[in-house]
């Protein structure tokens, strides 16, 4: 609008001029126009022309600008996503982009001058209805969502927004297809429903904390629970909670110990943290094992914390019964372990003494009979004495507390050894008890001599038991281990011609106290832990007693250990040092005048231990005393060389009188050795513990008895005591 302004007072300047010249030029007849004015003119008349084709190019230009604009805004208003229409006030569509006749699924030319209201669907049509008439009524902008109809009986929902045109006659209305989102939405919706019908379902308590440890959500499971309804759990702050937690030892939970706050705190998980909930009002609690995490923002602070708890009321309880149970059982089984040490010390007691005394009178004048009678005693108590170890041994097992002791072991010795053992009472029975062992067996390895030699005894001893004629026969093989070179695989076979066992019963005999059948252990007698003891050692040795048997004929017991051999070779000055050795032994010589104190309470016991030191220290002094406070008056009184202690006595028992000696200024180091019936894992290293220098065991065996004295009398010691 401008540049037209210019141009026409341009053109009346022009004029202007146009007419001066002329009025000039008439008067020029008159008088001669000079040359200086003549150029002039001609200068302005050319600079306005080039003004002129100025002013040209910019309108040239300024029409391309707004055809461009033109059609920028034409592509836009059809390419547009939107659907724009133009509809008058009876709701007829005057214009319309692209958009909106793909929208409408129909040709453009085709949709103008037809009502919008044909193509919306008769549930939505009076929204639509509403909305046109709010967007003429009302000169503010107006929405609504209303469904589209199309030709193939598809349904698509839109959203509509309207505003009056400047005119006021037209309404400018924008089509989006929002069915996606609508679709979107309802499945969030019912997700949502799913999703809380879950929770309010679950036997799961579900809790939901703020920053500030208020409460925002709760299922009813978690009002159940703590025992207050939703609207009561909403808000409430750990601070001021009506419920109380309860720590496992049932005192209060300090509220900076709440489980909130704690995740809060530390911004870490929860897990498996258990605690009780006290119900307002209400004396008894529910226990629960809770989990919670925090949620954190996109600033990485916490937004919320997330609780879960489920109920372990009756599983708490379970697990009191179970605590109180273990504690009931922990305590059985010491009275168990406290019945069998008394039990051990109480049978063996009188049994060393039966020992002890028939060994003493087979060794005296006793005629034909009275030997064999000395015999019979002598093997009766010596088989009493097996039975109680077994059960001790089978106790220990079953505890898990036997050890193997692994040590060089002539293996020739110790299965000769055994077989010597049963060698009288097999003759007798005119049973042939055989051992082989073949070339190939190593003659030194390293195992448990005492348990190999117990499986073995057991062995046998059960063959020769069940075989009433032919022969018993232990034989021994071996092969190389392939996994380690150093290792030989020994294999025991102990065959009887005996009774042998029914098929159906050679399974259950390897059970604790169990026999083939009731009439067996009528007939034969014992404990029935023999088999079993053996397995549980082997079982120990990584190994397993295993059987062949017919009924009738005979039985096979075997089984193969992989052992360390040993490269000891034996040479004549070890067995010459080792006789010489067992030649002082018995000799005795350096204990002549030695005063020896028998600590002993049984008289039995204190007559059998000093009838034994009379015969193997026929030189030496032997003094008594019946119980731990005589004992330190004798050693206050006497100046002694040794002490043999018995453990359980009245008054002070074994442990308490060594320790009061042990304490005394004038103590001088002499050895104090225990006598004990008891054989309990760990008797003999509760004796070294409490101060106690060696043990011997009762029944007490006179070659044991023998070395400990040469060991510790010939042992001088530092101080003498007045």
């Amino acid at each position: 609008m401008r540049n037209n302004v210019s141009d026409l007072e341009n053109k009346v300047i022009l004029r202007q001029r146009a007419e001066e010249l002329q009025h000039k030029k008439n008067l020029s007849a008159k008088s001669k126009i000079s040359e200086v004015e003549a150029l002039k003119l001609i200068h302005e008349l050319e600079v306005h022309q080039i003004e002129l084709e100025m002013q040209k190019e910019e309108l040239i230009y300024a029409k391309e600008q707004a055809e461009i604009a033109i059609q920028k805004y034409t592509e836009l208003y059809d390419f547009a996503p939107t659907g724009y229409f133009t509809l008058n006030s009876s709701g007829k569509i005057i214009e319309l982009n692209l958009a909106g006749s793909q929208l409408l699924n129909k040709e453009r030319s085709k949709l103008i001058d037809s009502p919008f209201g044909f193509y919306i669907s008769n549930d939505t049509k009076l929204v639509f209805n509403r909305f046109l008439e709010q967007v003429f009524t009302v000169d503010e902008k107006e929405c609504c969502e209303v469904n589209l109809l199309l030709e193939n009986c598809k349904t698509i929902n839109i959203y509509l927004t309207g505003i009056l045109s400047e005119n006021k006659k037209e309404a400018l209305i924008t089509a989006v297809d929002i069915t996606q989102l609508k679709l979107t939405e309802t499945a969030l919706r019912e997700s949502e429903q799913r999703y809380r019908y879950l929770l309010d379902n679950l036997d799961v308590g579900i809790i939901l904390h703020n920053r500030d440890t208020s409460i925002n959500f709760s299922n009813p499971k978690a009002s159940a629970l703590i025992g207050l309804s939703k609207e009561q759990i909403i808000e409430k702050q750990s601070l001021n909670p009506t419920w109380k937690f309860i720590k496992e030892d049932y005192n209060i939970l300090p509220v900076e110990s709440y489980p909130v706050n704690q995740i809060i705190n530390t911004k870490k998980a929860l897990k498996n943290f258990i605690i009780g909930i006290q119900k307002p009002e209400s004396l008894s609690f529910n226990w629960v094992l809770l989990n919670g995490f925090p949620v954190f923002n996109s600033y990485g602070s916490i937004a919320e914390v997330v609780m879960s708890f489920i109920e372990i009321t009756e599983l708490k309880k379970l697990q009191i019964e179970l605590t109180n149970a273990k504690e009931q059982a922990e305590a059985a089984n010491k009275a168990k372990s406290s019945f069998l040490t008394n039990m051990s010390h109480e049978i063996r007691t009188p049994l060393n003494g039966i020992i002890g005394f028939t060994d003493l009178l087979m060794k005296s004048h006793l005629n034909h009979n009275q030997t064999e009678y000395m015999n019979i005693v002598n093997e009766s108590a010596t088989i009493l004495i097996e039975i109680i170890n077994n059960i001790l041994d089978f106790s220990k097992i079953e505890s898990g507390k036997l050890e193997l002791n692994i040590e060089e072991v002539n293996l020739f010795e110790l299965t000769h050894h055994v077989v010597d053992i049963f060698k009288y009472h097999a003759d007798l029975n005119k049973i042939d008890l055989a051992l082989h062992i073949d070339t190939t067996v190593p003659n030194y390895i390293f195992v448990d001599s005492i348990r190999l030699k117990q499986i073995l005894v057991n062995l046998i001893g059960n063959a020769l038991k069940f075989t009433k004629t032919g022969s018993v026969q232990l034989k021994i093989t071996s092969t190389i281990n392939i996994e380690n070179e150093k290792y030989s695989n020994l294999h025991f076979s102990v065959k009887d011609t005996g009774i042998g066992i029914k098929k159906e019963n050679q399974e259950k005999i390897f059970h604790s106290f169990i026999q083939e059948d009731s009439s067996i252990t009528r007939k034969f007698g014992g404990t029935g832990l023999g088999l079993a003891i053996s397995n549980q050692l082997l079982g120990l040795m990584d190994s397993k007693l295993e059987l062949k048997s017919t009924y009738g004929i005979g039985s096979e017991f075997f089984f193969t250990v992989a052992l360390e051999r040993s490269n000891f070779k034996p040479t004549l000055e070890n067995e010459s040092v080792k006789k010489e050795v067992e030649i002082k032994v018995i000799s005795a010589e350096d204990c002549v005048g030695k005063k020896i104190l028998v600590v002993e309470d049984n008289k039995i016991n204190m007559l059998l231990v000093k009838t034994l030191l009379k015969s193997i220290l026929p030189g030496c002094i032997v003094l008594e005393a019946s119980d731990g406070e005589k004992a330190i008056k004798m050693y206050k009184k006497e100046k002694l060389d040794l002490i043999l202690m018995d453990i359980q006595m009245p008054h002070k028992n074994g442990y308490q009188t060594t320790a009061e000696i042990k304490h005394l200024k004038k103590y001088n180091n002499i050895p104090i050795i225990a006598l004990t019936a008891g054989i309990m894992l760990g008797e003999k290293e509760k004796c070294l513990e409490s101060g106690m220098d060696d043990y011997v065991a009762k029944p007490i065996i006179r070659r044991n008895l023998e070395e400990v004295l040469y060991k510790w009398l010939k042992k001088e010691p530092s101080n003498e005591n007045n």
